[in-house]
């Protein structure tokens, strides 16, 4: 199976997120699929497959190193990546398990990507859960029901980069969330805002840069900024930017660069996982 590592939200290599984007010929069972994933031992593994009646059309599966989820946008971006590398720079379209349909454009370095924008609403927070991770007064606390996603904000990026989290406490405290996106505003002119992203819950202690968590950050900063253009910055160890552009109520436009690093194929002919 030919599989690439491509780093995402990215113009260097080993730098952005690492995704692993594998090519089905074939189905494959999911313990099959989640035993890859564990092998290649990435934040995130897509797996993709070509769908005959749908021009550059592919099927698209995002399985962490313990579980699949939902929606992942650096992953998205990786298999974008080999689209362009693999075909040129026609439009592509992945539909996910759950039916959402994601469009890629290729724009010579950049490709922009269609996610979509989410709402968040207020919560009050769990005072064990913003100790665990290392949080004092936030300024804001904010839930987002279809990404399972806690948003908090905090006063400055000092505060941000010195986050210190437990994540064994955190995992004790609930289960409820997949991850706790944690941001700041910028207070230089080349960013608009800082994030920085923690899924522990689904095996992801810190993920690099984080595409689908924009999706919600986009629309959070977009009201309190009033703008419709922004630029981002996920202030991990790897580190990544992106540029977003709210399109309407529904559309986020994502625009990223992303590297490849790796081509090479996994064996599976022998393969036979104890669990089918």
């Amino acid at each position: 199976m030919k599989t690439y590592i491509i780093d995402a939200f990215t113009d260097q290599p080993f730098s952005g997120n690492p995704a692993a984007v594998c090519i089905l010929e074939s189905e494959m069972s999911d313990t099959t699929l989640q035993a890859i994933a564990n092998e290649i031992n990435l934040s995130e593994t897509a797996f993709i497959r070509q769908i005959g009646d749908i021009q550059n059309g592919y099927s698209i599966r995002y399985f962490t190193p313990t579980v699949e989820i939902d929606f992942c946008g650096h992953a998205t971006l990786a298999a974008a990546k080999f689209v362009q590398h693999d075909l040129g720079t026609p439009p592509a379209r992945f539909i996910t398990k759950k039916g959402l349909t994601l469009k890629t454009v290729s724009l010579g370095q950049d490709i922009e990507l269609h996610f979509p924008l989410y709402n968040t609403t207020q919560i009050v927070p769990n005072q064990d859960l913003l100790e665990a991770f290392d949080i004092v007064n936030p300024v804001a606390v904010k839930f987002n029901k279809d990404l399972d996603m806690l948003l908090i904000e905090v006063e400055d990026k000092k505060t941000l980069t010195g986050l210190c989290p437990d994540f064994r406490k955190a995992k004790e405290i609930t289960g409820r969330i997949k991850e706790v996106v944690v941001t700041t505003r910028s207070k230089e002119k080349e960013f608009d805002f800082y994030s920085r992203c923690f899924c522990p819950w689904i095996g992801i202690d810190e993920d690099p840069v984080t595409g689908a968590a924009h999706s919600v950050l986009a629309k959070y900063w977009g009201d309190l900024l009033g703008k419709t253009e922004m630029n981002a910055y996920q202030l991990s160890q790897r580190g990544g930017f992106m540029k977003l552009h709210i399109l309407d109520n529904n559309t986020l436009k994502v625009y990223g660069k992303a590297v490849i690093v790796f081509e090479g194929k996994i064996v599976i002919d022998q393969f036979k996982n104890p669990l089918d």
